[in-house]
Formats: C-alpha cells, sequence, structure tokens
C-alpha cells in the first residue's frame, strides 16, 4: 500500500512535468491549417526545395483567400526573366479525413492543363514556416518538397522548421531558392520583361 502511494507521489507528477516539457519542445502546429498560411496580403517565399529547377526567387504573393479557396500570383527569376503565374488554390484535406482543418490545396492555373495538390506538412505555430509537400498531377506524378516562409522570417527562419525540413530532405538534392537579393531584385523588376505562362 505505502509502496504505491509513493510511487503516485514521485513518478505521477514527474510524468506529468515531462509532458508539459515536451509540449515546450514542439513549436510546430499539430494540424496545420493552410488557410492560416495563404492568408489574404501574405508574402510567402520558397528558401528551398527538392525540386530540380534552375528558377529563383520564388514567391507566392496571396491576393484573395477565404476559408474554401485563395487566389495568388506565383512569380519567380528563370533565366534571367521574371515569370508570373496567376493560380488558384483550392483548400482541402489530404489525405482524406474528418479533421477540421484544410491543410492542403489544389492548385490550378486558368486555360492550362497544369494542377499539383501542395501540402502543408507541419507549419511553425505562428505560421511562419512551413513544409510542403508537392504531387504534380501529371502522368509521372512528381514529388518534391519546399520550405516555404512568411516575409516576415525570411531573414530568420525558425531553426527548428530548417531543422525539419532537413530531416525530411535528407539524402535528396536540395535547390537554395532564396537569397538575401531577391528582396532588391523584386523591387527592380518593373524593368524586367514578364512572361506568363
Amino acid at each position: 500500500m505505502t509502496t504505491k502511494k509513493i510511487f503516485r507521489a514521485l513518478i505521477l507528477p514527474a510524468l506529468m512535468t515531462c509532458l508539459k516539457c515536451q509540449k515546450k519542445i514542439t513549436p510546430f502546429a499539430m494540424n496545420a491549417d493552410i488557410t492560416q498560411f495563404y492568408a489574404r496580403h501574405a508574402k510567402i517565399w520558397t528558401l528551398k526545395t527538392t525540386e530540380y529547377t534552375t528558377a529563383t526567387c520564388k514567391v507566392d504573393l496571396v491576393d484573395e483567400s477565404t476559408a474554401n479557396y485563395t487566389q495568388f500570383d506565383r512569380q519567380y527569376y528563370w533565366i534571367g526573366s521574371r515569370v508570373s503565374n496567376l493560380l488558384d488554390g483550392k483548400f482541402l484535406t489530404e489525405p482524406f479525413t474528418t479533421d477540421n482543418n484544410y491543410n492542403a490545396m489544389k492548385v490550378t492555373q486558368e486555360d492550362s492543363t497544369f494542377s499539383s495538390i501542395e501540402h502543408l506538412l507541419q507549419s511553425h505555430q505562428n505560421y511562419s514556416c512551413g513544409i510542403f509537400k508537392v504531387t504534380v498531377l501529371s502522368p509521372d506524378a512528381t514529388k518534391y518538397y519546399d520550405l516555404r516562409v512568411k516575409q516576415t522570417a525570411v531573414e530568420s527562419p525558425k531553426p527548428s522548421c530548417i531543422q525539419k525540413f532537413e530531416q525530411l530532405s535528407k539524402g535528396l538534392t536540395v535547390t537554395t531558392l532564396y537569397k538575401r537579393t531577391c528582396q532588391s531584385t523584386r523591387k527592380q523588376s518593373e524593368n524586367v520583361k514578364t512572361y506568363t505562362f
């Protein structure tokens, strides 16, 4: 009887403390909500990707966002020219569950056969940094991972977010798309010919 009381008195508080510590260690949203990430007027940079690409300075400029839908302009530089793609994102839950949060979006472009599923796998709790799995809806179903951050965090992304991306992309070729010069390049972009695909 006394042994049980000692066990309860010592072990249970230790377990409770451990659980509280665990919550502090995990700065990621458990059920990532893509509607919080792609909020209206958000500026979202892709820092790193496992996609095979020669693009640089890739940014999503969110124009409109509702509870079910977002519209954004995806811009990047490719072979010295600025490319601009107006894209629509329909929020969905991936994989299909009864969870209340949307954690993905089907991205399409008007007058184009292009489409993809962009799944927010993990996000920092304040939605300043997120890890996305992108599946291009084509016969070869290309998949890659992106590390995306909001404008407010682009110069100093959370180390824990970068570490999660590095764990996920281990063994894959990672390309860095963002450099500090991307900020000034965007301001000078009026002088650069823009292509829309």
